[in-house]
Parts: structure tokens; sequence; C-alpha cells
């Protein structure tokens, strides 16, 4: 499956940081996931800020922009509408978050379980940057 990348979120790991910051970047990311497991795109678009940058080794460019975030989730959500992200960790820094997590659904007619590393940066309670890695479909390069 070509898009399965998108669905998650992205930061980089490292020390523990104070209580505050933990929890807020945190709730964050952890209502992205919920809103993406209730395939709620309009909430989704309301997590990430307005010049929000996604990246996933399955985009041909970097997308940019609530527009960008919306018809991304949207396309996931109608390619596979069974799909739902597992969070298997989570490791927060400050406004940084990394988490490891499984995509599951299917699309097609085809199950699918990607697991998916993503490195999500959060500032004043929004998504900004969220970058994904797996192992994306051979030829895969969605505009």
């Amino acid at each position: 499956m070509k898009t399965m990348g998108f669905a998650a979120a992205m930061l980089i790991a490292g020390t523990s940081a104070a209580a505050g910051e933990r929890s807020d970047a945190a709730s964050v990311v952890r209502a992205m996931f919920d809103a993406f497991n209730r395939h709620d795109a309009a909430a989704m678009v309301a997590a990430y800020a307005p010049h929000a940058e996604l990246l996933s080794p399955d985009f041909c460019a970097p997308r940019r922009g609530r527009e960008d975030v919306r018809r991304t989730y949207q396309a996931l959500f109608d390619e596979a509408p069974d799909i739902v992200d597992t969070v298997d960790e989570m490791v927060v820094q400050g406004d940084r978050v990394a988490v490891l997590f499984h995509s599951r659904g299917t699309a097609g007619g085809q199950p699918f379980d990607v697991p998916i590393a993503a490195f999500i940066t959060v500032s004043d309670g929004l998504i900004v940057r969220d970058r994904s890695v797996f192992q994306p479909s051979p030829g895969a390069c969605l505009p």
C-alpha cells in the first residue's frame, strides 16, 4: 500500500524533559492518534499548525499546510476504511515526540500491517512537523 506513511507523526527522541513539557507534547500527539483512529479528518487538520510540514518516504515532496494535512489523511481513510494505528512506544523530549506504531487495515482487499516510526514536533499545542519513516511500497511516490 503506497499511502501508509502519512498517518503518523514524528519527532526526535532523547533524554527526559520536565513533566509539564512531556505532558503537553504527548497529549497533542495522543489526541492526533485518537482523531486518526476515529477517521476524523477535521480533527486531524485541527491538530496541525497552518504551516505544518508532513514528510513521508512515499511523498515526492514535503506536504505543507492544513489543506495537505486534510487531503493526506482523507485519502488514507478513503483507501483503507478500517485503518487503525496502534502506538507501541512514545518518547518525549520537550516539544519533540518519537512514536513507534503499527498502521493496520485493508486496502484494495489486501490486509496490511506497516511498522512506522514518526518524529513529531509540537509548538504552541499544534503539530508543526510530522516525519514518518517506514518501508514504502515499490514505486511509491505520491504528489
